[in-house]
């Protein structure tokens, strides 16, 4: 992942930023994690402790995203950084998008790849009976030996269409709910923001318990990196490449500074990158 000569992420250009925005992530939490790391200038361990009050009030985002002092490296102070537009849309629709998903898991509890109809939609059907609870609420769960499976919203149990009453499952008339998971294609391995209310964080973990894992963060970076074809690039790459840009843009390394939580100048500047443009029109000076 680190090929640079001083073995530090890559910087991502701006294509590449805009590429992973546009297209790099299966969900709203996934590209939420990223927008938090990239404008925030934040370390991954900082964005994945996050607090829902952190960046949240009352539902809406906040106009600075806080990054505490008991989440940063070495217990630096608590920062504030102010809320880009970018980050505030997409933080919201993050927001959003999870009370739906929360609402859809009570309805029809959890669902994998297995539950996606061939346009990656859920398919819940109420026209017909679970044949071991009787409830009026089934829903595809893929093929086995060329036979469609279905399975119970309420009590789970799976069964071949064989076993339900001789009616078309596609007929018009039927009373069946379409579900799009948002990106989720597996309910277990995911974490749900505002399924537990005890749990405070912004990126909770699997089952909705704590918070990511850095595993799982990581996961998500490199699956959005490799999608992209984008290489030698890691987690620490929203850092080093929001430090960098504005470094570049003329901010001064004491703003610099407050903005990244480095205790000294001499850190900070290992971050940033000088370009080959950067050295040329340097020497052109004299």
């Amino acid at each position: 992942m680190l090929i640079n000569r001083n073995g530090q992420a890559k910087v991502l250009t701006k294509s590449e930023i805009q590429q992973l925005f546009h297209n790099g992530f299966k969900s709203s939490r996934d590209k939420a994690l990223f927008a938090v790391a990239f404008y925030t200038a934040c370390r991954i361990s900082e964005a994945r402790k996050m607090f829902i009050i952190d960046a949240f009030y009352d539902g809406k985002v906040r106009d600075e995203i806080i990054i505490r002092k008991a989440h940063s490296k070495g217990k630096q102070g608590t920062r504030s950084i102010p809320t880009h537009p970018n980050l505030k849309k997409i933080l919201q629709e993050y927001y959003d998008n999870s009370a739906k998903l929360v609402e859809m898991k009570k309805m029809i509890g959890d669902w994998s790849e297995k539950s996606f109809n061939c346009e990656g939609k859920i398919i819940i059907n109420l026209a017909h009976q679970c044949p071991r609870c009787q409830f009026a609420g089934i829903f595809k769960n893929g093929v086995c030996n060329n036979q469609q499976r279905y399975k119970c919203k309420k009590c789970r149990h799976e069964f071949f269409e064989r076993e339900l009453p001789k009616t078309d499952l596609a007929s018009e008339n039927s009373s069946a709910i379409e579900f799009d998971p948002l990106g989720v294609t597996c309910s277990t391995l995911y974490g749900f923001l505002l399924e537990k209310s005890d749990n405070p964080f912004l990126f909770p973990g699997r089952r909705s318990k704590g918070y990511i894992s850095l595993r799982n963060a990581m996961s998500i970076f490199v699956y959005a990196f490799d999608k992209l074809g984008i290489d030698g690039a890691s987690t620490h790459s929203c850092r080093r490449t929001a430090l960098t840009m504005m470094h570049r843009e003329g901010v001064i390394l004491k703003v610099l500074q407050e903005i990244s939580g480095h205790k000294d100048l001499g850190a900070l500047q290992k971050y940033l990158e000088v370009s080959e443009e950067q050295a040329r029109a340097a020497i052109n000076i004299l």
